[in-house]
């Protein structure tokens, strides 16, 4: 069974309508869907935005539905000038950057008790990603993506986490479902598709183009189950 995230309705809403054999489980507060999509076996949940949220619903995919995957899908801001609105991020890795440590010693980022910064996607997830956009005609590009408790739309705190981090994208919640996975062993992808600048127009950007990115991001999930 394939675990499937969102933070927003919006971001899972189309996957949602096409499960066949629907059942609806509410754990947490939180809506589990599962059934069959494209004939693979799944559970898809709108966990709520930020770190939190994530954690405790990739940790129930894991614990009550057995997942052995998960993909985290949604919008994103972006962190490099290659990658505009409606321009797709694949994970090669997740990061944390509002994880501060560094009075300590440690590295900005650093995730104690596992002592790593980075949590690896899955090889394998990433490439059928990419392969499923290969044909469209839609700008595509993997790198680490950082997460954090913000809505990024400060261009000095945007450079920073590029820099700190090589990071291509910022957002709310992969950090945390990479973490949940990692000590959990479950192969997982985050896939975010750029909404706004995380800059001076951030706001405005992300209300225009949200949904149209989410069903963008979307889109790359169903290609991806189609060739599980």
């Amino acid at each position: 069974m394939i675990g499937i995230i969102g933070a927003m309705a919006v971001e899972v809403e189309g996957l949602k309508k096409e499960i066949q054999g629907l059942k609806i489980t509410k754990i947490s507060g939180m809506e589990f869907n599962e059934g069959t999509l494209n004939g693979v076996p799944v559970v898809v949940a709108v966990c709520g935005i930020g770190k939190v949220f994530a954690a405790v619903c990739a940790q129930t995919m894991i614990l009550k539905f057995g997942v052995e995957k998960v993909i985290n899908t949604g919008v994103a801001g972006t962190l490099v000038k290659e990658l505009g609105v409606g321009d797709i991020a694949v994970a090669t890795a997740v990061c944390q950057h509002d994880i501060d440590t560094s009075g300590l010693g440690d590295p900005v980022g650093m995730v104690s008790g596992l002592n790593q910064v980075y949590f690896k996607t899955d090889k394998a997830l990433e490439e059928l990603a990419l392969e499923a956009v290969k044909d469209d005609d839609i700008k595509c590009m993997s790198g680490v993506i950082a997460t954090g408790d913000q809505f990024m739309s400060n261009p000095v705190r945007k450079a920073l986490i590029h820099e700190t981090f090589e990071a291509i994208a910022v957002e709310m919640e992969g950090g945390a479902i990479g973490q949940v996975c990692t000590i959990n062993n479950v192969p997982f992808l985050v896939i975010r598709v750029i909404s706004d600048g995380a800059d001076d127009n951030a706001l405005m950007d992300y209300s225009v183009f949200v949904k149209q990115a989410a069903e963008e991001s979307i889109s790359v999930v169903k290609g991806i189950l189609a060739s599980l």
